[in-house]
């Protein structure tokens, strides 16, 4: 259930099974305790973290919500739903780095699977999904409105081939790499193209993998 993209937020992650029963989701903060911490100071603590309870509320990828989980940990706080963020995402970067104890070489990063961009996640059969879903770019400056997304798609769909995406999309059987999801959008973003979601790009929270150099 939590296929969709990497940029499942950490209380959709905890909240989801209370949505489906019917249960209003706690505030995530409220999940956090640490002896002698007040309430102000657990806030304070998420906002250190990356993550503040005031204000809007912002879309992280995975692996930016796992940082934040990890990093809570390291001030001493612990869940008291005993939720392990680790546990339920072990391959991505965050969490790879801490079973390890180091931080990761760039072809290790590189080598991790990435699974925000649609364009490279397998498509099972009978799970009700089709290529046409898997578009995950349109023509810069191209209208997002429904009423045209047919003409974009058809547009987007070869330059995707083109630039490394399976053909048709969703007949790959593993999701891609970190390293080549990135020299693929490179390639798009070189061709003219743009992201639906500026949330499925590599370079967003791995700026510094090689597919994130400008091919120019």
């Amino acid at each position: 259930m939590f296929r969709k993209r990497q940029i499942i937020t950490l209380p959709t992650l905890v909240t989801l099974s209370l949505l489906l029963t019917g249960c209003p989701p706690p505030a995530d903060y409220t999940q956090w305790r640490r002896a002698s911490t007040t309430v102000d100071e657990v806030k304070a603590a998420k906002a250190e973290c990356g993550d503040p309870v005031a204000g809007p509320q912002n879309r992280f990828s995975t692996n930016e919500s796992a940082l934040q989980f990890l990093c809570m940990q390291r001030l001493g706080f612990k869940r008291t739903d005993g939720f392990d963020f680790c546990r339920v995402v072990k391959d991505i970067p965050a969490c790879v780095e801490m079973k390890k104890g180091r931080p990761l070489t760039m072809s290790e990063l590189e080598a991790l699977p990435f699974k925000a961009d649609d364009g490279f996640f397998p498509i099972k059969p009978g799970s009700g999904r089709f290529e046409n879903m898997q578009i995950s770019w349109r023509k810069v400056g191209a209208s997002p409105h429904f009423s045209v997304q047919i003409a974009n798609d058809h547009e987007a769909l070869p330059v995707m081939y083109a630039c490394g995406y399976p053909q048709p999309l969703g007949s790959n059987l593993d999701v891609a790499s970190i390293g080549r999801t990135a020299k693929a959008q490179r390639c798009m973003i070189d061709h003219g193209f743009e992201p639906k979601d500026k949330m499925i790009l590599v370079c967003r929270p791995y700026p510094n993998v090689t597919g994130c150099e400008s091919s120019d």
